[in-house]
């Protein structure tokens, strides 16, 4: 069995902090990557913007409940999609074989 060789580790920094990660591929380090940017993005922009006293544990419960509900979306949005197109598919599928 060839053996896979193992991927070096990745160091990503969020907010201030750093952390070195393995990643399985490329693809999934690009993404750890990217992710880390946005999460990077959403404490400075909350940070600047908050009024009063900033609360970092505030600041991370924000973008982390911010991060859900853009997941929690998407999947919404891809079950709808799902179900027109299986919707749609059963349409053509009626019209073709009433054809026939």
């Amino acid at each position: 069995m060839e053996s896979k060789k193992r991927r070096p580790p990745i160091n990503i920094t969020i907010g201030n902090k750093s952390f070195e990660l393995r990643t399985s591929s490329e693809f999934e380090e690009e993404l750890i990557r990217k992710a880390a940017k946005l999460v990077t993005e959403q404490i400075e922009y909350r940070m600047t913007n908050k009024k009063g006293e900033v609360n970092l544990e505030e600041i991370l419960s924000m973008v982390c409940l911010d991060a859900t509900v853009a997941r929690l979306k998407g999947d919404y949005d891809l079950r709808i999609l799902k179900e027109d197109v299986f919707k749609n598919l059963d349409t053509i599928q009626n019209n073709f074989q009433s054809t026939t």
